[in-house]
Parts: structure tokens; sequence; C-alpha cells
């Protein structure tokens, strides 16, 4: 199909696959408790709340943190 969707250019987080892992594990060694929220909203695709209850964090926490991690990731990314 012409007009197939590719879901890391359609992604916040858009950038490769190895990009990402190794944002990940940067991220995890300099704020591991932003990783969780991070993989399970964007790579999970989960919605807020069962993100929240996945990492057992409250709603709130969840969004800030996400918000955090994907601040610190972006510029880590190369956009191809």
């Amino acid at each position: 199909p012409a007009h197939a969707v590719d879901p890391r250019t359609t992604s916040v987080i858009a950038g490769s696959r190895v990009d990402l892992l190794e944002a990940l594990e940067r991220l995890e060694r300099e704020r591991p408790q932003l990783v969780a929220p991070l993989v399970y909203r964007d790579i999970c695709q989960l919605d807020y709340a069962e993100a929240a209850e996945r990492a057992g964090i409250p709603l709130g926490t969840l969004k800030s943190r996400l918000h955090e991690a994907r601040k610190r990731i972006r510029p880590w990314l190369t956009v191809s």
C-alpha cells in the first residue's frame, strides 16, 4: 500500500529502534523512574490509566514523568 503508516515517524519518539533502545538505556541510568511510563504509554501504546496502573503510580505522576521522559530522550534520538 502506498500510504502505509510508518509507526516510527508518527510516534512522538520518532527515530530508529536502535536509537530508541540506546535512549531508554541511557534514561534508565540517569532517571530510572521515567522509563516505565514511557515504555507503557509510547511503546506498548497503553492508555494513560492502564499505563499508570502497570507502573504502579498515580495518573498525575505518570503524566508528569512521561512529559519529562519525552523531553529528555527527544534530543538523543536522531530522526532519519
